[in-house]
């Protein structure tokens, strides 16, 4: 079974209005960079941290107001389609929200991710 964004609540809208398959959840993790040496056994890798990024493709319907989605404070919870739950606290979106055809992209960041299921 693949694994796919199901539902996302947010603190402060509640259930956002996900079109189908109109969203990709990456969990914060690292990024690991190899660092090149004269020896083998002196090569190594540098780590920096990665944020969490949820992309959601929503439907601009009347529950939620297309400005409120910029929000630089928000829990979400998602529900991926497996059962499993992860939530982003503290999460902010990352540009000022464009309608389309009854449609609009939202892409929001937080700094960890926790897996909850």
């Amino acid at each position: 079974m693949l694994l796919k964004v199901q539902r996302v609540i947010s603190a402060t809208l509640g259930e956002l209005p996900i079109q189908e398959g109109g969203g990709t959840f990456k969990p914060s993790g690292h990024k690991r960079e190899t660092k090149g040496a004269e020896v083998a056994e002196n090569i190594d890798f540098v780590e920096s941290p990665t944020a969490a990024e949820l992309k959601l493709k929503l439907n601009a319907s009347s529950s939620v107001d297309i400005q409120s989605v910029d929000v630089s404070d928000d829990t979400l919870t998602i529900f991926l389609c497996g059962g499993g739950q992860h939530v982003m606290p503290n999460a902010w979106s990352t540009e000022p929200v464009e309608l389309g055809n009854g449609e609009y992209e939202v892409t929001f960041n937080s700094r960890k991710s926790q897996k909850l299921v």
